[in-house]
């Protein structure tokens, strides 16, 4: 029993010195995550949905549809990818673009720092649209 004691408080005291990173050993890495985090750098978003390319496309188109928007195809950066263009406000650029195996990254690149909220409005529609083509 002393040493379940000893090893707990050990274990609490080194968790406040080193804050979670003394947790990252004791968390089970059971794949990689990608769902959830919008990546911002100068007027350019990126997301990464764990779905494989032609979902996302659907799901992208259908949110420009909900939203009525008009979207012009261009000639993607990548062989494999989709490249679109939204005309809103101000134009936003989209690339579908795979990433790794089912793992599919969307790049919305917008004119104005002000859109940045329509990216995430729109991030959100392509995130419901996902769940909506899933389910079948």
């Amino acid at each position: 029993m002393k040493k379940i004691i000893c090893g707990s408080f050990l274990f609490f005291a080194l968790n406040i010195i080193l804050g979670c990173a003394a947790l990252v050993p004791i968390v089970p890495v059971v794949g990689t995550i990608y769902d959830g985090y919008v990546g911002w750098k100068e007027h350019q978003s990126v997301k990464y949905y764990a779905a494989d390319i032609v979902t996302i496309h659907r799901a992208v188109m259908l949110s420009s549809q909900q939203l009525n928007l008009k979207v012009i195809r261009k000639q993607p950066s990548v062989k494999k990818g989709h490249a679109l263009e939204v005309k809103c406000k101000e134009p936003l650029q989209i690339e579908i673009l795979p990433f790794e195996r089912r793992v599919t990254k969307v790049v919305i690149k917008i004119n104005l720092l002000g859109d940045k909220q329509f990216a995430h409005f729109f991030y959100q529609r392509i995130d419901a649209n996902v769940a909506k083509i899933r389910r079948g």
